[in-house]
């Protein structure tokens, strides 16, 4: 039930605005967070927990517990009480399997108890190991916190900006405004941070406010990281001053998670903030002032407080919450039995120390107060306010309070199951942690810590002090990864024909550096073309190196394994670049065009890398060799296919007949009136030419070229396509079907290289591989399942390697691919088998050679 308008309340009540939950329309105010709006609403449950699908709801309305937990606009696990309503929301609710109100998985919390004991999915499905995928499957399909969308994720701008300034203040409450405040009058430069969006509007001279922003650690440095709304600032300060104040801590007793059961800190900002009466009947149990002060509140707002308990004047009670349809509908104190549809519970509050904790601050164990503060804090970072233990303190945490006491209502962990794990041994705190992962949901400890330190020191019978406390680890909050990373940037680059495929309704794909169309929106009818008539494709993200000096031959001899020297003008040479350790980087094509001149191919990605191993090779042996990267300045395309000639001879005068241009020649002349260099290559394995010429004349030789060969349906090509196509011809693709550790003679490369010829890069190693011979053998192979990239490779019910490339060719009508095997499986015929997931198996045997046109008589002709 919304209030009267109140001083000082955060909402707007001028500016309405809507979003949909589970498809019904909720109003809300300009300053409403989506979960305040749907409990203004009606709405109690918010979320199910992920283990036993228990109810739960609005806890602490701060953020500092994982009851709020939904799915916005495609983003799961979303803490609704923190995200302001912007409008046009698409909220859903999440962890459920029918409805929030009618869960069927919520039988688990009546049966599923002593089948689901606390680390019961580590010995789950260990015998037989085949039973454990399909396990593993049931328990997601039934667990977790939201689902991640199968789709590519809604696009968000997330920007990174490095900050440096004198002091840091993290925390807005009064603590934290009089020490910005106090150092921004001493003429330093001050950011105040808070999470809290109230703060958004607050005004200190000389103070910049960031709100809402999380601090989500403390490094190295004093480099802390504040996430707001997209934007991470990577801030440095010289000086940290921390005013992270305390946070309620929740009362153990059974039923404490239940939807009604709320933290004082949520009463304040119900009615401080969002003019909302939390609740009809109300039972108070009260552990500090902040209690004191909810049970006023409430009473302003109308509703009526049937009891409030004073916990420091007596001993705890026994208290018991019980549930109508999921929701608290009563309490049970040392046997009364009160009807309530609101329960204020706290056992008082803990320091939020976790930040000066990461920034190597000590942490101590105060027995009178029941807390952990910090202490001994390092140079350069400030604690103010209840931070440091002033005015905080926690009940004891009562022994036998049931069944469903949670001691970690984010990973429904109770008392008992602490207990369990101390009596299974895992009685250090670290691995205790990590055996019942208490600490470790959303909250991160904030509710959870003080409650397991203390259960877990009592089963093992050793202090507080001595058990310790958890590591602090960033992130303090959960934040989004892509935040952390920012905004993705990809400074990617553009062939000069990028509008032209644009306008062609390409689909584009990251090459390396380069963004190139994917394909044409029908990758099958373009390689189709190539096989029947002609495709034209954009190849100028090839690297380009012109290589040219006295010793620009034996330079070249002694880069490539294969002879160069013997190449003529006019003629081109397949060329591998290995490391000094044999190691393939990259493959591509010298050009002779002149006594002294060449121009050497690269992969697209692959440039970079062999100019710098060039240049060091000439710095090394002092050699006349110039080289000059004309990458940029000359644009490339491949005209492919069996028509390919006769569109070529309409726009050159160069005689392209099979008698004048063979097959790995070199022409230059002019392309639709633009000079340009001409190669007759086959890597798609067709009757092919690859064509150089100016950049600034790309759109328009691209437009000459497909208006010639319009007459036999010329399709433009794609990297699908061009993917494909090689296969076809069994030809690899540096980076696709090599890796780190692939050599010439695992690739059946070893004829090219001309041992006799003296010293080239990674002669030694390669020639010590080949005496001992290879372990595997890259080899092409037809299957009868079409297997993913990357798929394992079965002998005798072991892995022995993995698919590379794999494709369904329309000309062969075969599945067919490349892979690594074992050198011995390196045969004609040779079977094995295909790890295809889920227990499926595929069978396959070796191909040697092409699989289309193995005699090249097309590529030739």
């Amino acid at each position: 039930m919304r209030l009267p308008a109140r001083d000082g309340e955060a909402i707007d009540r001028t500016q309405t605005r809507t979003f949909t939950f589970d498809g019904k329309q909720v109003e809300a105010y300009a300053g409403d967070t989506i979960g305040s709006a749907l409990y203004a609403d009606g709405r109690r449950i918010f979320t199910r927990s992920f283990k036993y699908h228990r109810p739960r709801g609005l806890s602490c309305a701060a953020g500092n517990c994982a009851g709020c937990l939904m799915e916005v606009d495609g983003e799961p696990s979303v803490k609704v009480c923190t995200r302001p309503v912007e409008g046009g929301e698409v909220v859903r609710s999440q962890t459920i399997s029918g409805s929030l109100e009618r869960d069927p998985m919520r039988v688990v919390d009546h049966v599923g108890g002593p089948v689901t004991p606390v680390g019961f999915y580590y010995r789950l499905g260990i015998r037989p190991k085949v039973a454990w995928p399909h396990i593993e499957r049931m328990l997601r399909r039934m667990t977790g916190l939201g689902r991640v969308g199968e789709g590519p994720a809604k696009e968000r701008r997330s920007d990174v900006e490095n900050r440096q300034i004198d002091v840091l203040v993290i925390g807005a409450g009064r603590s934290g405004q009089e020490a910005a405040a106090r150092h921004a009058a001493e003429g330093k430069g001050v950011i105040l941070v808070d999470e809290r969006a109230e703060y958004a509007s607050l005004a200190i001279e000389g103070v910049e406010v960031i709100a809402p922003g999380t601090a989500l650690g403390v490094y190295e440095g004093k480099l802390v990281p504040v996430h707001a709304d997209g934007l991470l600032y990577r801030v440095r300060a010289k000086k940290i001053v921390v005013a992270t104040g305390a946070i309620d801590q929740p009362l153990l007793f059974d039923g404490n998670d239940l939807p009604g059961v709320m933290t004082p800190s949520a009463v304040h900002r119900l009615v401080g903030l969002w003019s909302i009466r939390p609740g009809v009947r109300a039972v108070v149990l009260a552990a500090d002032e902040a209690a004191d002060q909810a049970a006023e509140l409430l009473r302003e707002a109308g509703t009526l407080v049937v009891e409030t308990i004073d916990l420091r004047a007596a001993r705890q009670p026994r208290v018991k919450a019980s549930a109508k349809r999921g929701v608290l509908a009563a309490v049970e104190i040392d046997g009364r039995k009160i009807a309530c549809d609101l329960l204020v519970a706290s056992a008082g509050r803990q320091p939020a120390y976790s930040l000066l904790a990461q920034s190597g601050a000590g942490v101590t164990y105060d027995a009178e107060k029941g807390i952990f503060a910090p202490d001994q804090l390092v140079e350069g970072i400030e604690a103010v306010g209840s931070v440091t233990g002033d005015g905080a303190a926690v009940l004891a945490t009562p022994e036998g309070a049931g069944r469903r006491a949670f001691v970690c209502p984010c990973e429904d962990v109770t008392a008992k199951d602490l207990v369990r794990a101390v009596g299974e041994g895992f009685e250090d705190i670290e691995i205790a942690k990590r055996y019942t992962t208490v600490t470790m949901g959303p909250c991160q400890g904030r509710l959870c810590h003080l409650h397991s330190v203390r259960a877990l020191a009592r089963a093992t019978g050793v202090g507080e002090e001595a058990l310790g406390t958890t590591t602090a680890r960033p992130p303090w909050q959960p934040t989004p990864l892509g935040d952390v990373g920012g905004r993705r940037l990809n400074p990617g680059k553009r062939t000069a024909l990028h509008d032209v495929h644009k306008r062609a309704g390409a689909s584009y794909v990251w090459t390396g550096v380069w963004r190139r169309p994917d394909h044409y929106g029908d990758a099958a009818a373009e390689i189709r073309a190539v096989h029947e008539g002609v495709g034209l494709m954009d190849v100028s993200t090839l690297g380009k190196l012109y290589v040219s000096g006295p010793d620009a031959e034996a330079f070249l001899d002694g880069v490539f394994p294969n002879r160069i020297s013997t190449l003529k003008i006019d003629r081109v040479r397949y060329g591998i670049f290995n490391t000094e350790s044999g190691r393939i980087i990259d493959d591509g094509t010298i050009i002779r065009v002149g006594e002294n001149d060449y121009l050497v191919t690269t992969s697209s990605g692959g440039v970079d890398q062999v100019y710098e191993a060039f240049l060091l090779w000439i710095a090394e042996r002092e050699l006349r060799v110039d080289i000059v990267n004309v990458s940029g300045a000359l644009s490339a395309v491949s005209l492919s296919g069996p028509r390919a000639r006769e569109v070529l001879a309409r726009v050159t005068d160069v005689d392209v007949t099979g008698e004048a241009f063979k097959f790995l020649d070199v022409r230059q002349g002019p392309v639709a009136g633009m000079p340009a260099l001409l190669m007759r290559i086959g890597f798609l394995g067709e009757l092919g030419y690859e064509i150089h010429f100016p950049s600034a004349s790309a759109e328009h030789v691209w437009d000459a070229l497909m208006a010639a060969g319009a007459e036999f349906g010329i399709v433009p090509l794609g990297v699908e396509a061009l993917k494909a196509l090689r296969l076809e011809k069994g030809h690899i693709i540096v980076g696709i079907d090599t890796d780190s550790e692939t050599t010439m003679l695992e690739c059946g490369m070893g004829p090219m290289i001309a041992w006799d010829k003296g010293e080239f890069i990674g002669n030694e190693a390669l020639g010590r591989i080949n005496e001992r011979g290879a372990d595997r053998a890259l080899v092409g192979f037809v299957a009868d399942a079409l297997p993913n990239e990357g798929t394992a490779i079965l002998v005798g019910g072991e892995v022995g390697g993995r698919v590379t490339s794999a494709r369904r060719s329309a000309v062969s009508g075969q599945v067919i691919g490349l892979a690594y095997v074992p050198a011995d499986l390196g045969e004609e015929g040779a079977a094995f088998e295909l790890d295809l997931g889920e227990g499926r198996r595929g069978a396959a045997k070796v191909h040697i050679g092409a699989f289309y046109d193995p005699d090249g008589e097309r590529m030739r002709g």
